[in-house]
């Protein structure tokens, strides 16, 4: 049976976790300066629904960190040090993140004027 080691899992599942609430800061700032930037005429429930599931999926993929790191640590016995790179693997992903946070609502409210709905 595969042994993982106790420290480095804690470590590295605090270390994670402590920057989780600085990416969602981050994201949520984003997206509500573009809202305030458009400042959509149209804002409805599904629109807040909308808003929720995508701060789900961006801790759904925020949390692909930590898996790469676990899974290095119990299939490769920490093998190719991915540790070593966690801070760039966060500003990485964080900044295209907030990219896309920023971008998608000119996006959409663009589309639905475009449709006119």
């Amino acid at each position: 049976m595969k042994q993982l080691d106790n420290n480095r899992l804690n470590e590295t599942i605090s270390w994670w976790e402590k920057n989780r609430i600085v990416f969602n800061i981050i994201i949520g700032f984003f997206g509500i300066l573009a809202l305030i930037i458009i400042q959509p005429s149209c804002f409805g429930w599904y629109d807040c629904i909308g808003i929720l599931l995508w701060g789900i999926m961006a801790n759904i993929l925020f949390s692909l960190g930590i898996l790469l790191e676990i899974a290095n640590q119990y299939y490769f016995k920490a093998k190719y040090n991915v540790y070593q790179f966690r801070n760039f693997f966060y500003v990485i992903g964080t900044l295209a993140y907030a990219f896309v946070t920023f971008s998608y609502p000119f996006l959409y409210y663009i589309y639905l004027n475009i449709m006119n709905f």
